[in-house]
């Protein structure tokens, strides 16, 4: 087998990969709508994959829609996962988000109104100047992720990130070395092995994906009420809302079910996912992920306080609490305390004896 017949099969078991890996992200994605997202991102990576062996097939002089979609793609890469942050965080998408497909809308329509015009017109862009775009695109796109992410996903967000800084390290040494962008393989090799990391955090760390928008979450800034302006929810209904909530967790202590996430809860209560949000944040001034840890660390603290729960390890504490992840309790905990959970026991229970 020829090192040229090795890089293709590497390319279409990586898109296979992606494939199989994105219909199991749209299987839970009822779960979790967020997982829609993830499965389109994994999609479109995919999909460069399979179109990049196109690209050096017999094919391309044949699809020639493929081969110019192959250098549209990225500019999806980029707000896909940018999307799937707001999604597990609680955010509900909204018309303004759909501008973050702009620059793929356009660059695509641009290509396509070439090519059937048989190029009288066109607005050429250069081929280097859409590579820059794309790279700037991907820096922009991994920062926001980051800022957006909570205590559970910032680990996972930062090596996805990590990942999209090899793909741009590797460019620019590229550019350096031959002084353009050559036409290299090893960058979507990358792109392979970022799908095989992927399906191994998936198998692996599977809580990591289907604890949903309700996984531990760092505080954010409020979100502002004109946001909600043409909602249409009444304040009846907030108020029907926001009753029905309580007694959810009050009462019936809902936040301890692990599986529990932002849409299973408004299907609970009767409402929207969007009208769940607008009462979380104008009425109890949180976001649905701050609201949920914060009765799951309450409840924490009362069960690490009695003396009785000794005989419990922290992970099963954790998880009785409604945690479905050691480390995100942790991580949540030491922000929101000051201090580990085992210290925290330690310390209440020598105050107790004293």
């Amino acid at each position: 087998m020829t090192a040229h017949q090795v890089n293709i099969f590497l390319l279409l078991f990586g898109a296979l990969q992606g494939l199989l890996l994105s219909i199991w992200f749209l299987r839970n994605r009822k779960k979790n709508s967020a997982h829609l997202y993830f499965a389109l991102f994994l999609v479109v990576v995919g999909l460069q994959l399979t179109l990049k062996v196109i690209a050096k097939s017999w094919m391309m002089d044949h699809v020639w829609f493929a081969y110019m979609l192959s250098y549209k793609l990225p500019y999806l890469v980029g707000p896909l996962l940018y999307l799937y942050i707001k999604a597990r965080r609680g955010d509900v998408f909204t018309q303004t988000d759909l501008l973050h497909f702009a620059p793929f809308v356009i660059f695509t329509f641009n290509a396509l109104v070439t090519f059937f015009t048989g190029g009288s017109y066109n607005l050429y862009v250069h081929p280097y100047t859409q590579a820059v775009l794309q790279l700037l695109q991907l820096i922009i796109y991994g920062a926001l992720a980051l800022q957006l992410g909570n205590t559970e996903l910032n680990g996972f967000i930062k090596r996805v990130v990590l990942a999209e800084a090899i793909i741009i390290v590797t460019l620019a040494v590229m550019v350096v070395y031959y002084g353009r962008f050559p036409d290299v393989r090893l960058l979507f090799v990358v792109l392979t092995l970022l799908i095989y990391w992927i399906s191994y955090q998936a198998i692996s760390k599977p809580d990591l994906f289907l604890e949903g928008a309700h996984a531990t979450v760092v505080p954010l800034s409020l979100r502002k009420t004109a946001k909600y302006a043409h909602s249409g929810l009444k304040p009846e209904e907030a108020l029907r809302i926001e009753a029905e909530l309580q007694q959810l967790m009050n009462h019936d202590k809902l936040f301890l079910d692990t599986t529990l996430t932002i849409d299973s809860l408004s299907a609970r209560i009767n409402t929207s996912r969007h009208h769940l949000s607008q009462v979380l944040n104008e009425k109890l001034n949180k976001t649905y992920g701050d609201y949920i840890t914060a009765l799951r660390l309450q409840e924490a603290c009362k069960r690490l306080s009695d003396p009785s729960n000794l005989r419990y390890t922290i992970a099963a504490i954790a998880h009785d609490s409604g945690f479905s992840a050691v480390s995100g309790f942790n991580e949540a905990f030491r922000k929101h305390y000051g201090t580990t959970p085992s210290k925290f026991r330690e310390q209440h229970l020598n105050k107790m004896s004293a």
